[in-house]
């Protein structure tokens, strides 16, 4: 046994550990808010804009900026999508304002007109890796929209229901790594017209916009807290080595059963990344899958056959996606029975596929390409009788980057689709 001294110099630390671990945990849940109130804010600045830019008729006109900033909106038909929108503009692009820290942004606004309204508030966040300094549209879009019963009234809406613009997304082809929130440096809040929104006299009075959350990260003040216990733990076990011979040995144990369940536990979690990788409907490779394919090639020759299937929405609609599911599976094992073992077959999104043909040149891959899709176009074990055929595009990779080399045989898809479908082309 230890002896009174070390037993007693044990048990003090680890009851002053728990109260002072209690106490922080206390105030840090349950203590004050950090708060943010942008309005407040000196430097920001308060702009009108709308679509007159793009050659609409909506009139904005800034009534008030300081701490309740308003506009008055004429919003008018004679642009596809007509808009009115209040900026208030935090700093430059490039340097922005960290708000990912926080939980949530409390909003207070006030509308008046005749018609419903929707307003969407946007966060605009600037990233090196998405955006471009001239261009302000490749900004990232996080947005909320707010409807008729959010207004009048405080709204707490939390960071995380925060997303991009599907628009901006699709624009700028953004990789699924990037297509969440990002509040990291947002230099922008905007408050726009939603596109839904009908032609009329409006004004919009921005009462409050204030974010709020703790004093630090979950994350972080629990790592501390565990790293506190850590250290209680390491000072415990070298007074339990010096002066107990047998714990040492059954913590020795311990700890090499803790190793042998590491290890199962990444045996395991290697199966599971596996699997991951694989579509599991049709057993192809799925988006992830194929990302990861793509980054292990190197500068490896190769070609690529973008695969997609002619009319695939009208196989949904009509009979249903089960019968849709049956036309994915067919179509993935007609493929695979007519490729070598050079090609590794990806399924991209939805109905789209991309055939992956190592050491492949243009031709070679062309002939391969023309080979599935009239084997697509006679095959008779379609679900309910139906003819699906299949559009193609190839494209080699000539020296150039990977993504390049399957943009150009997504181009030649399109070109194919436009040309008539249940046919080839070559980027």
């Amino acid at each position: 046994m230890m002896t009174p001294s070390y037993s007693r110099m044990t048990n003090l630390l680890f009851w002053s550990l728990l109260l002072g671990s209690l106490l922080a945990i206390l105030a840090f849940e349950f203590g004050p808010e950090r708060r943010l109130d942008i309005l407040s804010q000196a430097g920001i600045a308060a702009r009108a804009q709308d679509d007159r830019s793009h050659g609409g008729h909506s009139v904005t006109t800034l009534l008030a900026a300081g701490d309740k900033p308003a506009i008055d909106c004429r919003l008018r038909a004679g642009y596809a999508s007509p808009f009115c929108e209040l900026i208030l503009t935090l700093s430059a692009p490039e340097r922005g304002m960290d708000l990912s820290h926080f939980d949530g942004v409390r909003v207070k606004l006030r509308v008046e007109g005749e018609a419903p309204q929707s307003w969407r508030l946007y966060l605009r966040n600037y990233d090196p890796a998405y955006s471009t300094v001239g261009d302000e549209t490749s900004h990232k879009f996080n947005e909320v929209l707010f409807r008729p019963d959010d207004y009048g009234r405080i709204q707490d809406v939390p960071l995380k229901v925060f997303a991009p613009s599907s628009w901006w997304v699709q624009q700028y082809r953004i990789p699924l790594a990037q297509q969440g929130p990002d509040l990291h440096h947002v230099y922008a809040i905007e408050l726009a017209t939603d596109d839904k929104m009908q032609p009329g006299d409006y004004r919009l009075t921005l009462d409050k916009l204030e974010f709020y959350g703790r004093w630090g990260k979950p994350g972080d003040f629990y790592r501390q807290l565990l790293l506190g216990w850590l250290i209680y733990g390491i000072l415990l076990f070298l007074i339990q080595y010096l002066w107990m011979g047998d714990r040492l040995r059954k913590a020795r144990e311990a700890r090499l059963a803790a190793e042998a369940l590491s290890q199962s536990l990444c045996e395991q979690n290697r199966r599971t990344e596996e699997e991951a990788r694989y579509d599991p409907l049709t057993g192809a490779l799925n988006r992830l899958g194929g990302e990861k394919l793509l980054s292990e090639l190197g500068e490896m020759p190769l070609s690529f056959i973008y695969i997609d299937i002619d009319h695939f929405k009208g196989v949904n609609d009509g009979h249903g996606h089960p019968v849709g599911d049956e036309v994915l599976k067919h179509m993935v094992s007609e493929l695979l029975r007519h490729c070598d073992s050079l090609c590794r077959l990806v399924r991209w999104g939805g109905e789209e596929f991309v055939l992956v043909c190592l050491h492949y040149d243009e031709g070679r891959a062309t002939a391969l390409a023309e080979r599935l899709r009239g084997a697509l176009e006679v095959h008779r074990g379609w679900p309910l009788g139906l003819r699906i055929t299949a559009s193609f595009g190839v494209a080699e990779r000539r020296g150039d980057a990977l993504e390049l080399a399957l943009k150009r045989a997504d181009e030649a898809l399109y070109q194919a689709k436009k040309r008539g479908r249940n046919r080839v082309e070559v980027g």
